[in-house]
């Protein structure tokens, strides 16, 4: 009776574990306002087509770092959410910050919402947004935004 009690309960706990680990592989990375989709996963996200940008940013204490930035442009991820006629979005950070991006900045060709830097992920950080938006070189650093959790079509 013993053995059939630790079997039943060793997979019990394996069937726990399996639904927890399914749950964090189908975590959400992204929600949407104004869009068709409310939301994509981190699977949803590497599924669409990938592009790979070096950007060169100075931030405002004067520090220049250069990476190789891969992620989605904003064409593909708008298509993909279902997006249309839009005149501009707004993105909102993990840590409260908003930025509001006219379309010119977002379409820019080597503008990109980016999951990693030089192959590794941007942010490791838990509760930290994973997303970070690089703007096209054309910009300055001040059209950056990193740990974007939400984005609202307007």
């Amino acid at each position: 009776m013993k053995k059939i009690t630790i079997v039943c309960l060793a997979v019990l706990i394996g069937l726990s574990s399996a639904g927890l680990c399914q749950a964090a592989e189908g975590e959400i990375l992204l929600t949407f306002e104004g869009a068709a989709v409310d939301a994509l996963t981190l699977e949803e996200f590497l599924s669409l087509p990938q592009m790979t940008v070096k950007l060169t940013r100075t931030n405002s204490r004067g520090k220049t770092t250069t990476g190789h930035y891969t992620g989605v442009h904003w064409k593909v991820l708008a298509e993909a959410i279902g997006v249309q006629g839009a005149r501009s979005v707004q993105v909102i950070a993990s840590d409260g910050f908003e930025q509001v991006y006219p379309l010119e900045v977002l379409e820019a060709e080597d503008s990109v919402f980016a999951l990693y830097k030089d192959g590794q992920p941007i942010t490791e950080e838990e509760g930290n947004g994973k997303v970070w938006f690089c703007a096209s070189e054309a910009y300055t650093a001040n059209f950056w935004t990193k740990f974007i959790v939400k984005i609202v079509i307007r």
